[in-house]
């Protein structure tokens, strides 16, 4: 800020003569080269008025004005200009880095437009073009900057440049650096060398009949593990690495996430991070991306293609194989693993681990670990039926509040016996499409459906239980409906892969790999 007092360096006053009777006895104020002169009115007149418009800043006896205001010839008068800075110097929200932004290098002397007499004045001041005050240098810079940190670390060419050649834009002068995170903890699956070789069934696309259905599942690279063998590691979470903002402060890097392994009946965790088998088959990991990882060993169910080509649907909580080709149309939904030893044809593979096929897939829908959480009937019918019930919750509360605000009383379960009937009606569809899968699962996926078999029941036919259903039933019923989709995708599967020898017209979709043994033709 640029001060001046009593005779101005450069000044411009923008004046308007005063109107009226009394005009010519009013005061005046002139501005001529670079002096203010006021001459007080006569009598009968009024005093001039002054004001100044940035970037000049006006005081009347060391008070500055911000509006038009009244001067005399006794009246001490200053100004001041009031520039923006040369450059400044900016902190990234993170403090991880440090910004000079240029406005102008150069800094002139300021001059005012000379101005006729009149009874208002506006001050106004520019820059003069051909009065170089200064030119800002990397000296000066450096001078204004009191952070040793930024000091030691300043990016010189950098300023330099940006001095040399103006962008005007925020430049990068001084960096921290950002903390490195760890690595979390993570389990890592042990392939033995017997699983690489599996269990030689794969010579031509049938299946020879093995001396033990657990060879089933010795498929050429998929997890086996006999008893007593180690086919998993907890690996330990890794530190980061510190880092350290714009002040030179140490910044932690974030603590790395450990995991809890929950080892299920048949599997056992050692001190050293080492999970054995306690059990031979085939060993799972699920848990998604919650800090629980659980190992178990999965139910397993062999089917024949007269049992396959029977059922039409298959649902089965654990492992399916099928020991021959399936020509479909078939639908086989497993929470687990499915392997075919053959071809398939026209049907769709649900898998929330991985789908092993030893021939080809023509015309099929292969859906494995997250994919086929998404796309398996209890979780699609969860889902859609838990977004259904919590509206269809909502629109009783809503329509028994209105009957009440008549002054009239109505049984709760009757409005929704009447909700599920009327604009509800779709409801009964998707119980008891959901009713049928729980149903094929033989009670295989757990007694904790137990509740929510007896629910679906109450609602499939509401009128009989008009006295038993309230709004604390129908959010036990929601409740009941999400974490049966909680505990499908629970069942998600780590390692995944979708492993078979061609693919003709299939739509494949992996939440892991994708293993196509022979050339592969036609997917989409």
């Amino acid at each position: 800020m640029l001060e001046r007092n009593g005779l101005l360096d450069s000044f411009s006053v923008e004046g308007r003569a005063s109107d009226g009777a009394n005009g010519d006895k009013n005061g005046i104020i002139l501005v001529q080269n670079n002096q203010i002169f006021i001459t007080p009115p006569l009598p009968g007149g009024a005093p001039a008025r002054i004001s100044a418009i940035h970037p000049v800043i006006l005081k009347i006896n060391w008070k500055t004005v911000t509006e038009p205001t009244e001067v005399t010839k006794a009246d001490y008068i200053t100004w001041e200009i009031c520039e923006k800075p040369q450059y400044q110097i900016t902190v990234s929200p993170d403090k991880l880095k440090v910004y000079f932004t240029l406005y102008r290098a150069e800094k002139y002397a300021w001059n005012l437009v000379n101005c006729p007499a009149a009874f208002e004045a506006v001050v106004r001041a520019q820059p003069n073009p051909a009065v170089l005050l200064s030119t800002l240098t990397i000296e000066q810079i450096i001078a204004s900057l009191d952070n040793r940190f930024i000091l030691r670390n300043l990016n010189i060419p950098a300023l330099y440049a940006e001095l040399e050649n103006p962008t005007y834009l925020p430049v990068c002068i001084a960096e921290g650096r950002a903390p490195q995170p760890g690595k979390a903890s993570r389990l890592e699956l042990l392939l033995p060398e017997h699983t690489l070789q599996g269990n030689g069934m794969l010579q031509g696309c049938s299946a020879k009949e093995p001396r033990d259905t657990l060879e089933y599942l010795r498929f050429p690279g998929a997890p086996f593990a006999l008893e007593g063998e180690v086919f998993a590691r907890k690996l330990p979470p890794e530190e980061g690495i510190p880092g350290f903002d714009t002040d030179g402060r140490v910044l932690p890097p974030p603590p790395p996430q450990d995991i809890y392994v929950a080892a299920g009946d048949h599997a056992r965790l050692l001190p050293c991070g080492d999970i054995v088998a306690m059990h031979t088959g085939r060993p799972r990991i699920c848990g998604g991306t919650g800090s629980v990882r659980r190992c178990d060993f999965p139910a397993v169910r062999v089917l024949t293609r007269e049992m396959a080509g029977a059922a039409g649907e298959l649902l089965f909580a654990g492992d399916l194989i099928v020991t021959e080709d399936i020509e479909g149309p078939l639908r086989i939904e497993a929470l687990g693993n499915v392997y075919v030893y053959g071809s398939v044809c026209q049907s769709t593979i649900v898998a929330t681990g991985s789908i092993y096929i030893s021939g080809q897939a023509t015309g099929c829908c292969l859906y494995a670990g997250h994919p086929g959480v998404q796309q398996h009937r209890l979780h699609c019918l969860s889902s859609l039926l838990l977004t259904e019930t919590d509206g269809l919750r909502e629109a009783a509360r809503q329509l028994a509040k209105n009957v009440e605000s008549r002054q009239q009383s109505v049984k709760y379960g009757l409005v929704v016996m009447l909700l599920i009937e009327d604009k509800y009606s779709h409801i009964a569809g998707l119980i008891s499409d959901l009713q049928a899968a729980l149903s094929s699962m033989n009670g295989e996926f757990g007694p904790g459906t137990d509740q929510l078999l007896h629910l679906l029941e109450v609602f499939v036919h509401p009128g009989s239980f008009t006295e038993m259903i309230t709004d604390s039933v129908l959010g036990s019923f929601s409740r009941l409906l999400r974490k049966l989709g909680e505990d499908i995708e629970l069942l998600q599967e780590e390692h995944v892969i979708i492993n078979l020898a061609r693919s003709q017209g299939s739509l494949l979709e992996s939440g892991g790999e994708l293993l196509l043994r022979e050339s592969c033709q036609g997917n989409s």
